[in-house]
């Protein structure tokens, strides 16, 4: 008997709208995750192309689902996002 527990150095979620710096976000994944609290890590959408730097304020894990809030510190354009995003995509 045993449970499985994911640890995220990154938050791959849908964005369904831009996010802005400074604010706060919530987030769900299926599964159970451990992510890095109040540590920068980088947020990727679905197709693994990098959105922007964040830190996780709080997350919680219930039966088989992941919740919590992040807060963005810095959203990533031009070469910083392409080369970031070219990481992701090879690292999958």
């Amino acid at each position: 008997m045993g449970s499985t527990v994911k640890f995220n150095w990154v938050l791959q979620i849908e964005t369904e709208e831009p996010v802005n710096e400074n604010h706060t976000y919530q987030f769900e994944k299926i599964g159970n995750r451990m992510f890095p609290i109040d540590t920068p890590i980088d947020l990727i959408d679905l197709d693994r192309n990098t959105v922007a730097k964040i830190k996780i304020t709080s997350f919680m894990n219930i039966s088989d689902l992941t919740s919590g809030s992040f807060e963005v510190i810095k959203i990533y354009t031009g070469t910083e996002k392409s080369v970031l995003t070219n990481y992701w995509i090879e690292n999958q």
